[in-house]
């Protein structure tokens, strides 16, 4: 293998008789001044000497610069194939690279700085680095079992260098983005990302929208020895309105305003009304009966509705209540507002969001270093996630700007916060979202307080530009829509070579960009330790539900044969009893299908129709 064609500092063509080059392959280029020059071949091509060349007049992709050298270094293009790879240098250069000077796959030591930047104790074994595989013989044995892979529906092992993400780097670097569409692995990357975490023992909060960061089932009944591993005490699932919510009588005024208007704006007079309608320790309950009071007071006669109100009560309570409705009549103006904030109330209601529990389940899981998932719709995560981040974050910033005064305060962890659908949460141009101005804030000044942000989206050209600038670690899974290969080529340094294979990348192969590890390096995600609660095949559930269903309907039928037509009423029966229903036209296409299986005799008579056993 030798350099051929005119070079540069940074991109050169290296031509072999004998082997392919491989995407992603490391080679080191000798004779380079002052020693070597390691390299990452990005193109690979074969010259065939039944294509016509560039010089004979074809629009080759070679220049004749290339095919030019090849010919003055011995190749014989008419009569032999000819290999051809571009490498990128990875080494820093201050020179081009010697035409004419060989290259030669390299031993693990001397490319290991350029692959591996951190102790695996210290990092996070996300997968292996393509083209690495040639580097197995001199891996040394502590990098060997970190990253085995997921392949024919079985764990194989380590192919390669593992690629270790050093995360105690994020304080430098916050904030991870994992991008991909449909199918191209993007849900087992945060898979395995959050398995990472929780061997590491970091406080996370997950927004779980599809219901799938569950880590109770391993990926397969039978994993390889020393693979497995339970997550059980590691993380917890905590559900809207069931595990977790707002509790309303902690409540303070900003915080109701945040939470009406993450239903809808409110306009300023709203504000002011929800403002000044809320007291001290209210519930749900109180603050519901004054809007409901006020509401009433200013749409009736006040004389006859006095009569009403005392009516439901007496007392001293129930006087100091009225002169209360007296005075903040006289505060909120029209009662338009007081409804605006009441259809608001009676929303977040519905959606279960009021919740006695309140976070102090999510804070706990935090304190005892867990990764707590909250799951919900995304409507309702999306005003929940305005809630809970709000709190713990100023939770985290009030303990360090305390620390950094020399003040003393209750000590909360640094923590990540990790979400699917991100564009739902921080959505680009609209300044509606509820969660929007959190998530902008974290992403902005959250690496100051040991904060971050770890966000995944089908659809990065649909993420709040200012977001997106501020994800240092992009991990990038097959990206197929222009608009969003656009923002991946602004946001990262992927060269033209990565953009135009991006839309053709198999699940679960990505591009990781980084300034942690100082490149882009093609990964190949390592095998999650668990399953997905969504990771069977639908079809094979549709295939398991109909064989069920099936063998339900002839269990029925067995105690019926020979089947009179005028008793199918009593099978449907039996069937509903047993939590199958079924028309009669779906129980005569079945024994229409029996019959032609040769399972059942189907007799006509003049009168009445038989269904037979066929043995």
């Amino acid at each position: 293998m030798q350099v051929v064609g005119k070079t540069n500092e940074r991109d050169v063509w290296v031509a072999s008789k004998d082997r392919p080059f491989r995407l992603n392959e490391l080679l080191v280029v000798e004779g380079h001044n002052p020693d070597t020059a390691v390299g990452e071949v990005v193109e690979t091509y074969s010259l065939n000497p039944l294509v016509p060349l560039v010089d004979e007049g074809s629009p080759y992709l070679m220049g004749h610069e290339i095919v030019s050298t090849l010919r003055d270094f011995g190749y014989e293009l008419e009569r032999d194939t000819v290999y051809l790879g571009k490498i990128r240098v990875i080494s820093e250069l201050f020179y081009p690279v010697k035409t004419g000077s060989q290259a030669r796959v390299p031993d693990f030591a001397e490319v290991a700085d350029l692959l591996v930047q951190a102790k695996p104790e210290q990092s996070m074994a996300l997968g292996v680095i393509l083209g690495t595989d040639t580097l197995d013989p001199t891996l040394p044995e502590e990098l060997r079992s970190l990253a085995p892979l997921f392949q024919d529906g079985e764990v194989a092992e380590q192919q390669g260098v593992p690629f270790l993400l050093d995360y105690r780097r994020m304080q430098d670097y916050p904030h991870i983005g994992i991008f991909g569409g449909s199918g191209s692995g993007k849900s087992f990357g945060i898979r395995v990302l959050l398995e990472e975490f929780m061997k590491k023992r970091l406080p996370v909060i997950v927004f779980d929208p599809h219901y799938e960061m569950s880590f109770s089932e391993p990926l397969l009944p039978d994993l390889p020895p020393g693979f497995g591993e339970s997550f059980s005490a590691s993380y917890r699932i905590l559900t809207v309105g069931q595990d977790v919510g707002v509790r309303f009588d902690m409540l303070n005024e900003g915080d109701l305003c945040n939470l009406l208007g993450a239903v809808s704006p409110l306009s300023e007079a709203m504000e002011s009304t929800a403002r000044a309608v809320l007291m001290k320790n209210d519930s749900l309950a109180t603050f519901t009966e004054r809007l409901n009071n006020l509401i009433e007071m200013m749409e009736n006669n006040e004389a006859d509705y006095r009569q009403e109100f005392f009516s439901r009560g007496s007392g001293p309570d129930r006087e100091r209540e009225w002169k209360r409705l007296k005075v903040l009549q006289n505060q909120v103006g029209q009662p338009a507002s007081l409804r605006a904030i009441r259809w608001r109330l009676y929303s977040l209601k519905r959606e279960g969001i009021f919740h006695q529990a309140g976070i102090a389940r999510i804070e706990e899981g935090l304190r005892n270093q867990q990764v707590a998932v909250v799951r919900g719709s995304i409507r309702m995560l999306r005003v929940y996630a305005s809630y809970v981040l709000r709190h713990l974050y100023g939770k985290r910033r009030e303990y360090r700007d305390a620390m950094q005064k020399g003040q003393s305060a209750d000590g909360f962890p640094p923590f990540l916060v990790v979400t699917d659908e991100a564009h739902n949460f921080a959505p680009k141009g609209d300044h509606s979202s509820p969660s929007l101005r959190e998530f902008r804030e974290i992403a902005q000044e959250g690496r100051k307080y040991g904060v971050f942000l770890v966000l995944a989206s089908q659809r990065p050209a649909l993420l709040d530009d200012t977001i997106n600038a501020q994800l240092n670690t992009k991990i990038i899974f097959r990206t197929v829509r222009s608009m969003d290969l656009s923002v991946i080529s602004e946001e990262t340094d992927l060269g033209r070579e990565e953009i135009r294979r991006l839309p053709y990348l198999p699940s679960g192969y990505s591009f990781i960009s980084s300034p942690i590890v100082g490149r882009t390096v093609a990964v190949r995600i390592r095998a999650a330790k668990t399953r997905s609660p969504h990771q069977d095949n639908p079809f094979d559930e549709l295939a398991a539900m109909a064989d069920t269903r099936l063998g339900e309907f002839q269990s029925v039928l067995e105690r019926y044969l020979p089947l009179n037509e005028t008793y199918l009423n009593d099978v449907l029966q039996e069937l509903e009893n047993r939590g199958i229903r079924m028309t009669r036209s779906e129980v005569d296409s079945m024994l229409g299908q029996m019959v032609e299986r040769g399972e059942l005799i189907k007799d006509d008579t003049s009168f009445v129709t038989v269904y037979r056993p066929a043995k």
